[in-house]
């Protein structure tokens, strides 16, 4: 008998929990759900599909390697029904569905403001899902095809994926009003070597950030690194806090700078560029409402020379 005449598509979804939270507690709470039932729906599917899913012990939680296989395709699967209410929302005339935007942290540009607005008074029907995610996290989402579009900063493409250049920013290293940095104008990149820094998780886990993984390594910072962040609000954070210096876009460090909360250190040329992109999957089917917001983007996008686009730097 196949096996999917036999297995529990709820037993999946219990499975993708699961492995999402690395926790029988965290998974029972999200599922809303007793650790007892999550523990049986676990070894449930386990009997199904005739191999041992995940290791478990005092201090252990992870996959085995027919868990990793189940969970890649377990994962698309869910993500595929999960997007079925969409689908059928938008089958009216009137666009009234909702558009799950998967985005980086702080992508701030008109570009991206003014599709929002563009979208919503468009489609007044329509509702928008802002959920702010890793550059890393958004990328692997979409190869597993979870999602149809996403926004934030790329550096290797990936094949499967479409590319539109929405803008390049600049970055600068920045220090907070109590580090020993701040205030200084004499500055000369030397000057940071050896400092405390703070960086991205992207950074360090990814090539999305490679600008600024490439100017640390040319500035020798002190080893190890003080903090790291997922998101640019708490890296932001630890460098006010003065914990250690640290990379900002300019555009968004400039409100901070005026404030008198940051401050801008050497290199003050146009450095660290960085590439924000809107990524498709064709081979996700979307939504109507998915079409029309990727519509919008693209025409804001195309409409808007390229220099208007690129937010650079200086001192």
């Amino acid at each position: 008998m196949l096996l999917s005449s036999r297995i529990n598509w709820n037993l999946l979804h219990t499975f993708v929990v699961l492995a999402d939270c690395q926790n029988i507690s965290r998974a029972a709470e999200v599922l809303g759900r007793g650790q007892p039932a999550v523990s049986a729906a676990l070894k449930n599917l386990e009997d199904q599909v005739g191999h041992p899913l995940i290791e478990r012990g005092p201090r252990l939680f992870r996959l085995t390697e027919a868990g990793k296989l189940l969970y890649r395709e377990a994962r698309e699967i869910c993500g595929s029904i999960d997007r079925i209410a969409g689908l059928l929302t938008d089958s009216a005339e009137v666009l009234v569905g909702n558009v799950r935007v998967a985005i980086a942290s702080q992508m701030t540009s008109p570009i991206i403001d003014r599709a929002f607005y563009e979208f919503s008074r468009r489609y007044s029907r329509a509702t928008l899902t802002i959920e702010v995610m890793n550059s890393r996290d958004i990328m692997e989402a979409m190869s597993d095809r979870l999602l149809h579009f996403g926004i934030g900063p790329v550096f290797s493409k990936l094949p499967e994926l479409e590319y539109l250049h929405i803008f390049k920013e600049h970055c600068g290293f920045y220090c907070g009003v109590g580090h020993p940095l701040f205030g200084r104008r004499d500055l000369r990149l030397a000057d940071l070597e050896n400092q405390a820094s703070i960086t991205y998780r992207s950074a360090i886990d990814s090539d999305t950030l490679q600008s600024i993984t490439d100017m640390r390594a040319t500035v020798r910072f002190a080893d190890p690194i003080k903090g790291i962040a997922n998101n640019l609000e708490e890296v932001r954070r630890m460098i006010i806090a003065g914990i250690g210096i640290g990379a900002i876009p300019v555009q968004i460090a400039a409100r901070d700078v005026r404030d008198g909360l940051l401050w801008r250190l050497p290199p003050y040329d146009d450095v660290m560029p960085i590439d924000v992109y809107l990524l498709t999957n064709p081979r996700v089917r979307p939504s109507k409402s998915e079409l029309a917001f990727v519509s919008v983007l693209r025409e804001i996008v195309e409409e808007t020379p390229l220099d208007d686009r690129t937010y650079r730097g200086g001192k």
